[in-house]
């Protein structure tokens, strides 16, 4: 099946999803962390895609440099785009070369007057207010810079740049306004002249060219590797960028998303020139941030991804409408268990809102050998998203534009609209809340007693809404093994989860300490006009076994590593049991009878199969690598812990997406399906909408057998197949909208380069701050030497402690040894272009010096 190729193909690069730890294993990290590494974001140009348009060749002639942006189409509201240009009004502008010179020649004038305002800084943001402006050149510029800027301030300030009025007389005045063409003016000061509507159309294409430009601030490597960030903007069916230009009536979403692709930047680097600045990426970005357009914070990485930064009119009106819907399918089957009656709670960071599990225990007794002997089922409930984003709906649709969400330093872009995520959604507490829930009982050793798991659309309602830290104090404190019992229960199936999956060769016990990693942040000071930056290092999995953060075996502080956050008991039971939900649901799977679809007297059964995108990785080979093994056991006996880490990872092989169930290595575990984040991966979604789908059907043929009508309201795209050919024996029901799991990777391949770039941008922004706030000479760090890059050039992967991160360092007194620590100064730290460097410091200190505490270990 081509979906299952696909989703072959992405798991090269996607194997260090969401549940990827910071070692680059295939194990779960809590759910809601996101990781980034260098592995991954040098991946994502190998990933096969389709076949791709060359690039454009230099153009020879002055005309033909200008060619404008791509071919543009109506807005539309579709999940994917129609034919490009189907039902919009397309005009071919084909300039001349003095059209060309006089468009730029207007918008490097209102650029200038920007720049030339009172304040010798910007112009007023608003020419209107004093009933000026050309309201032409503005209206057609209104919504042409949609997700060209970060922020809503940059797009309506960019629109804001066409109200400015030039100096023409009225009678040119009162041309425009008639849609006649007025002379073009030739004199020096063309920019004041006025402009006729085929040259305002040039000019907001000259703009978007510049935006483009700035947005390649930072890219690096060639062309062609260049070409291939971009290569999941690529739609097959797409024009080809025309030289000349063309213009369409409306400008939607794929307008951008092929004006990205193509990143046509010949009328941006006209511009420059026009205003004397630097031709390049930076000339660009300078120019825009001088404006106002851009912040100098802007993330362009984010930008020229092509991910949506805003929602659209149309997505905020679908949530709306999504929030007052009633409609509820699996209610009207009778699918709906009414759950309430449950204790549960839900465990995430204390600044989540967008909250898409809770847990519950379910406690009885049963007469066994030896009088009573209590039992446990242990229940997970994930959000019902496709109660209110179910298939074929406009909401759907938006989040299908976006594949998943993204967590950068600065915000949160949800895949759905905050009034949705963190609202209906959501599962807050004290409300009635509609989830996909899941029990099962664990074995002795902590395996599944598959026969146990149930799985059934509900109805919960939450009672305690608590943070990993407020779980932690009850533990501590005994309420959670007194009258919290089930938070305390929870933990002991967690500790038997954890130990049944270190026993089977989980990564968390082959690599007991892995690396952590520094998570930053940057919150918006509204009185400082500035970015607040933080820095918080957390490990991949803190808990359990794993002994990283904190205290290991043993009874010394040697074990202690002062930066790293501490071990926590809620963060095992969060992590384990949502690893317990993935190989539960696919356990529960395979014992599910599969109909292939029957004439029974005289009634068609509707086929009920189903599939799901199993994950799965490869035991390693040690054998055929029996040197390097050896060395692999040899640091972690030597307590050379994050070597062995980094070591390690050389072994793991990727994890492989197919629609057969099959081991998971990193993870010790039979079958594992991801399913337990529907708010913020579209695949966990697309798994809740296969599995209802089934019970659906599976209720409905239930319902056909016993002569029972169906509900009026049930429709095929419900069930996965045309119902209203039920009733005719001879005929049997057609597939409608089937679910494509590789549908919305594109822009999950574009996210996690996003991540991995805005967390360099506001690290390094971090260090530059840390250098300029000292007083010291040499800004230093300690650091341990993790292993050897590329030994003719002495370069060598490193770990520094402060800040968490693991960096290339070019040795200046030749051979290391792994685990050997060493005092680095930084060199240089260039934010913008991701650039950071270290040398030798000349003397030590550092967080543990100050506190006389023993080194970080190692």
């Amino acid at each position: 099946m081509k979906a299952w190729d696909a989703l072959a193909a992405a798991a090269a690069l996607l194997w260090s999803s969401p549940l990827r730890g910071a070692d680059g294993f295939a194990t779960h990290a809590t759910h809601r962390a996101f990781v980034r590494n260098d592995s991954t974001h040098r991946a994502f140009g190998r990933v096969d895609g389709p076949s791709l348009p060359p690039p454009l060749p230099p153009l020879a002639s002055r005309a033909r440099r200008l060619g404008a942006v791509a071919e543009l189409q109506l807005q539309s509201k579709s999940k994917s785009a129609a034919a490009a240009g189907e039902g919009a009004a397309i005009e071919h502008l084909d300039p001349t070369e003095e059209e060309i010179d006089a468009a730029v020649e207007y918008l490097a004038g209102l650029l200038q007057r920007r720049l030339d305002g009172p304040n010798g800084d910007a112009a007023n943001d608003d020419d209107s207010a004093n009933g000026g402006g050309d309201k032409v050149a503005y209206e057609l510029a209104k919504g042409r810079f949609h997700d060209l800027t970060a922020t809503l301030d940059g797009e309506r300030l960019l629109e804001g740049l066409f109200l400015q009025q030039p100096d023409i007389d009225a009678s040119a005045a009162e041309n425009i306004v008639g849609g006649m063409e007025p002379a073009i003016s030739t004199a020096p000061n063309a920019a004041a002249a006025a402009p006729d509507v085929r040259l305002i159309k040039l000019a907001i294409a000259a703009l978007q060219s510049l935006l483009v430009y700035g947005m390649q601030i930072g890219v690096k490597g060639t062309s062609e590797m260049q070409h291939r960030l971009v290569r999941h903007l690529f739609r097959p069916g797409d024009p080809p960028m025309d030289a000349i230009g063309t213009w369409t009536d409306q400008w939607d979403a794929d307008s951008v998303r092929r004006l990205k692709f193509h990143r046509d930047v010949r009328l941006g680097k006209l511009v420059l020139a026009k205003m004397v600045r630097k031709r390049s990426a930076a000339g660009a970005f300078g120019l825009l941030v001088a404006s106002g357009a851009w912040t100098r914070h802007e993330d362009v990485a984010l930008l020229r991804s092509g991910f949506p930064v805003r929602f659209l009119g149309w997505e905020a009106r679908a949530a709306d409408a999504a929030t007052r819907s009633e409609r509820d399918v699996d209610a009207l089957l009778g699918l709906r268990a009414d759950l309430r009656h449950h204790k549960v709670y839900t465990i995430d960071g204390a600044a989540t809102l967008d909250v898409d599990d809770g847990l519950s225990v379910e406690a009885w007794e049963e007469d066994g050998d030896g009088g009573k002997e209590p039992r446990h089922r242990y229940w997970i409930h994930i959000a019902d998203v496709d109660r209110w984003a179910p298939r074929g709906s406009d909401l759907l649709a938006a989040a299908e534009r976006r594949g998943t969400s993204l967590y950068l330093p600065t915000a949160t872009l949800g895949m759905f609209p905050e009034s949705m995520s963190a609202g209906a959604m959501s599962l807050a507490p004290w409300e009635d809340k509609c989830a996909l829930s899941l029990g099962v009982e664990l074995n002795a050793d902590g395996s599944i007693d598959a026969a146990s798991v149930v799985v059934a659309p509900s109805r919960i309602r939450v009672d305690y809404r608590l943070t990993y830290d407020q779980v932690d104090e009850m533990l501590d404190e005994g309420a959670g093994h007194a009258e919290e019992w089930p938070i305390g229960a929870m933990l002991a199936a967690a500790t038997r989860r954890r130990a049944h999956r270190v026993a089977r060769g989980s990564t968390e016990g082959r690599v007991p300490f892995p690396i952590p990693k520094g998570m930053v942040t940057a919150a918006y000071d509204e009185d400082r006009g500035e970015y607040d930056v933080s820095l918080k290092i957390e490990t991949t999995h803190n808990s359990g076994a794993n002994a990283t953060a904190g205290m290991a075996e043993g009874t010394g502080d040697e074990a202690h590593d002062p930066y790293c956050s501490p071990v926590s008991s809620s963060q095992l039971i969060v992590t384990e049991m949502m690893i317990l939900a993935g190989e539960a649901i696919g356990k529960w799977h395979q014992l599910q009878e599969m109909q292939e679809g029957a004439n029974l007297d005289g009634c068609i059964q509707i086929p009920n199969a189903l599939e799901l995108p199993y994950r799965r990785q490869p035991a390693p080979d040690f054998k055929s690598r029996e040197t390097e093994a050896r060395q692999l056991e040899v640091l972690l006996a030597t307590n050379r812990r994050y070597p062995h880490a980094w070591y390690a990872r050389r072994f793991f092989n990727k994890v492989a997406v197919s629609e057969q169930p099959g081991p998971h290595f990193g993870m010790g575990l039979d079958c594992y399906v991801q399913w337990t984040s529907p708010i913020r991966r579209l695949t966990d979604l697309q798994v809740h909408a296969s599995v209802k789908r089934y019970l659906r059907r599976k209720r409905v043929n239930a319902m056909l057998r016993k002569g029972m009508p169906l509900p009026p309201e049930l429709t095929s795209v419900d069930l996965g197949y045309d119902i209203s050919t039920i009733q005719q024996p001879t005929k049997s029901p057609a597939i409608v909208d089937p679910i494509d799991y590789s549908s919305g990777l594109g822009q999950i391949f574009a996210g996690r380069p996003i991540q991995f770039s805005s967390s360099n941008y506001w690290l390094f922004e971090y260090i530059r701050r840390k250098i300029d706030r000292s007083s010291d000479e040499e800004v230093m760090f300690e650091s341990v030497v993790l292993g050897c890059v590329n030994q003719e050039r002495f370069q060598y992967a490193v770990y520094v402690f402060e800040l968490g991160l693991e960096h290339r360092y070019l040795s200046e007194t030749g051979k290391l040894e792994e685990g050997k620590r060493l005092w680095l100064k930084v060199s240089s730290v260039n934010p913008r272009m991701e650039l950071l460097t270290f040398s030798l410091a000349s003397k030590s200190g550092g967080l543990h010096a100050q506190q006389k505490l023993p080194a970080p270990a190692a």
